[in-house]
């Protein structure tokens, strides 16, 4: 079921690259915003999405034939009336992170994932099988659109002439070729597992996929959408991204290395809690999936700063580069068999590190030697954070759940040292933050 599921979302989410075509990031970067053009904005996300939804629905028949499951042309019809309802959250969305909202984003986000999951758990248990999973897409959609509109509603109106939709026109025909190669890339992942080794395998491969990607959402996901907007104002004020760059890099590695360490070592106990005893063969998947996350997440934002910097063309044929790597290594993995196709997630991700860390050293002109160093420090301290869980597994434990968060909270414990120990930058953003969290309980007890 999650097999057939992870082959309609990723044969779906490809044809989706024409349904933002980068609404989102030029309302979001944009130094000068007109208020009036937003309506034809919105109508623009709302044909663009029609339109994919009638390109999905359509060729819903003709993946199911080529994959032999009849079971797919429903479950991309399912995902292809999302798509009718997904544009009315495109503007009100990117409005929310223009402005830096971030408290009712997570509103919109929450409420939608409680929707969707909520619906897609209630279904399951129900018995729909695959079809949970789509139900809780079209739920989530419903629930995205209703929230953000009724937070920063914009009614979609077709614009009389395309003057005023022009600049962004301009902006999405460069994005889309963006767009089309990062989804080539990303989403074929299910597609090329699904052919080449089948149902089962994918199923085995998207959970490990899944699991990795959600812990980096889980730590560092708020991260980015926060310092896009604040690249975006020090651009307009004319300073230098390089120092505040290899900030965001120092925060992202601190966090997201500690966690993949753990996640790689945690591997087999996680997926037995998560998953069940069914899904086992995913554990050494979710271990090379996580070690290739720690490439990943080295090089942060690595499309948005090009974006903003007005560097789309060059970041074209980057990414292009990008996506053929991504495509060869992948296929060569899997035609070796499934582990192969997980340590195939190494090498592309160090792969992927050397394209975008060359591209953006250049482009932003921070140091490469300033950069190793945020990366010495932020090793010592994801390294210090997976003692206790080495020490423990060196032992021969089989840890349950309350041995799991024991073991991570004296993780936690010891990567808070290594920060200080270190003198990492990001030693000061966990202080800040703790002083945030104690100011009103402390003003409280004065009080």
């Amino acid at each position: 079921d999650v097999g057939l599921f992870s082959i309609a979302l990723a044969a779906a989410m490809i044809v989706s690259i024409f349904q933002d075509l980068g609404i989102t990031r030029f309302i979001s970067g944009q130094p000068q915003m007109s208020p009036a053009a937003l309506p034809h904005y919105a109508a623009v996300a709302v044909s663009i999405g029609w339109s994919v939804a009638a390109i999905v629905a359509l060729a819903a028949p003709f993946v199911a034939h080529f994959y032999a499951q009849p079971a797919l042309a429903p479950l991309l019809w399912l995902i292809a009336a999302s798509y009718l309802v997904t544009p009315y959250a495109t503007v009100p969305a990117a409005l929310l992170v223009r402005e830096m909202d971030f408290r009712t984003l997570f509103q919109v986000n929450a409420g939608s994932a409680l929707a969707g999951n909520g619906t897609a758990i209630a279904l399951a248990a129900c018995g729909f099988g695959a079809s949970s999973l789509a139900w809780g897409v079209l739920a989530t959609a419903v629930a995205r659109a209703a929230i953000a509109n009724i937070h920063r509603a914009v009614r979609p109106r077709m614009p009389e002439n395309t003057a005023s939709v022009r600049p962004m026109l301009g902006f999405s025909s460069m994005s889309f070729v963006l767009s089309a190669s990062a989804a080539i890339g990303h989403r074929s992942q299910d597609l090329i597992v699904g052919r080449v080794l089948g149902i089962a395998a994918t199923g085995l491969f998207s959970r490990a996929s899944a699991l990795a990607g959600q812990l980096t959402t889980l730590v560092t996901g708020a991260i980015g959408s926060v310092f896009y907007s604040a690249f975006a104002r020090k651009r307009d004020a004319g300073e230098p991204l390089a120092e505040p760059y290899l900030h965001l890099v120092a925060c992202y590695t601190a966090l997201n290395w500690a966690a993949m360490v753990g996640l790689a070592l945690a591997a087999e106990p996680l997926v037995l809690l998560l998953y069940g005893p069914n899904w086992i063969g995913s554990a050494p998947l979710l271990r090379w999936t996580a070690l290739g996350e720690i490439f990943f997440v080295a090089i942060p934002l690595q499309m948005d700063v090009p974006l903003l910097l007005g560097q789309i063309r060059r970041l074209v044929w980057v990414n292009l580069l990008d996506t053929c790597a991504a495509v060869a290594i992948l296929t060569a993995g899997c035609f070796i068999g499934l582990e192969a196709a997980g340590i195939s997630r190494v090498v592309y991700g160090f792969v992927w590190w050397v394209i975008y860390a060359l591209y953006l050293g250049r482009l932003i002109g921070f140091r490469f030697g300033a950069l190793m160093s945020v990366y010495a420090r932020s090793g010592i301290c994801a390294l210090v954070a997976g003692v206790p869980l080495m020490i423990a597994l060196w032992q021969g434990m089989e840890p349950g759940l309350l041995a799991l968060l024991l073991l991570s909270a004296s993780g936690v414990l010891a990567w808070l040292v290594a920060l200080a120990a270190t003198r990492h930058s990001a030693w000061k953003e966990v202080r800040m933050m703790a002083e945030a969290l104690s100011r009103p309980i402390l003003s409280r007890l004065a009080g």
